[in-house]
């Protein structure tokens, strides 16, 4: 819940122009991405911030990869009532 929404960027060799411009746009909006085939890139306001919010990042991870049956996405208005009550920007 404090990391939000993480969007993927579509795969581009390392050092790609690309996705330096991708990861510009979201900055503001979000507080990590998930590279496609490379893995995750987070930010905060201190090394400490973007530490937490990775490790929160790979346990939601870890924790979705291991429970069976795997539950469906939270829908449209499930996501706008968390994003009402916790004012996320996502």
């Amino acid at each position: 819940m404090k990391v939000g929404y993480i969007p993927l960027i579509p795969y581009c060799k390392l050092g790609d122009q690309r996705v330096a411009e991708r990861v510009r746009a979201l900055a503001n909006e979000v507080r990590g991405v998930l590279l496609e085939r490379l893995g995750p890139m987070v930010w905060g306001a201190s090394v400490s911030q973007a530490a937490w919010a990775l490790e929160e990042l790979e346990e939601t991870a870890r924790l979705c990869l291991m429970t069976t049956p795997r539950p469906e996405p939270l829908g449209d208005a499930q996501i706008e009532e968390l994003r009402a009550t916790f004012g996320a920007k996502w």
